[in-house]
């Protein structure tokens, strides 16, 4: 077995985030030849299907998503709430310099907690919702409260829109995961499938990476990380994936 995790998995793995809500809703490439040396890497290949919900167009996750702007010189702050969730649980975020130094550290607070991911340029925070969210937490309120210091709230979180026909795994039992529902695809070119990458519900361009989650695997009718009904792919035709366990080993 070949399964190779990219940096970002194997970041959410040791943090708040599984495997399951990690590729919530994403997709499965299946290619040709022999799959890349780790899971950065740009995917080779010929690209002959993308398995999806019972073959159905595949529509990406749009993250939903607000800014905090920073201002003041001392000072910290103490919570940020989105809805009634405070997502730096961990304590007060201090003034550190100036705005662009307090925005790095807000950022990491928030980053450290594992739920929402955060970026921040000159005092001004992006916060982005957990993959696999979609729409959900729309129209959620963020506020914060602070200590001298000023947090304005871009307004509430927005702008996130759901996938559609993106895969999910069952419940996790024995510390295994597997596929629900039929996963499948109509082949959009010929050839031998020879490996495939799992992606997340959001846009992935296939080039290297350190910051998108996916997951690599070998492909063959039995005794592979996925095995699928044929692998031979004729252009029209169908495919379907039989099997598709994720396992962690307990030694």
């Amino acid at each position: 077995m070949t399964i190779r995790l990219s940096t970002k998995l194997r970041n959410n793995m040791v943090g708040s985030a599984g495997v399951a809500s990690t590729f919530a809703n994403g997709i499965i490439e299946v290619r040709t030849g022999t799959q890349p040396a780790n899971a950065d890497a740009a995917v080779t290949g010929t690209l002959l299907g993308t398995i999806t919900l019972n073959s159905g167009a595949i529509t990406a996750e749009v993250p939903a998503s607000q800014t905090i702007t920073l201002g003041g010189t001392s000072g910290s702050i103490n919570a940020v709430f989105v809805g009634n969730m405070n997502i730096i649980p961990m304590g007060a975020v201090l003034f550190v310099t100036d705005a662009t130094q307090t925005g790095g550290a807000l950022a990491a607070a928030i980053n450290a907690n594992g739920i929402y991911e955060a970026t921040s340029a000159a005092g001004v925070v992006t916060l982005v919702a957990p993959p696999g969210v979609g729409a959900a937490h729309n129209g959620l309120t963020l506020t914060t409260t602070v200590t001298t210091l000023t947090a304005t709230a871009g307004g509430a979180i927005a702008g996130g829109v759901g996938a559609v026909n993106g895969l999910t795994f069952g419940a996790p039992s024995g510390g295994s995961l597997s596929k629900t529902g039929v996963w499948s695809c109509t082949a959009v070119a010929g050839g031998t499938a020879g490996w495939f990458r799992i992606k997340a519900a959001r846009t992935d361009a296939d080039g290297a990476s350190i910051v998108l989650a996916r997951l690599d695997g070998q492909v063959a009718i039995a005794g592979a990380d996925m095995n699928i009904s044929n692998t031979t792919f004729v252009v029209g035709s169908p495919v379907t994936i039989d099997t598709l366990t994720i396992t962690m080993p307990a030694a």
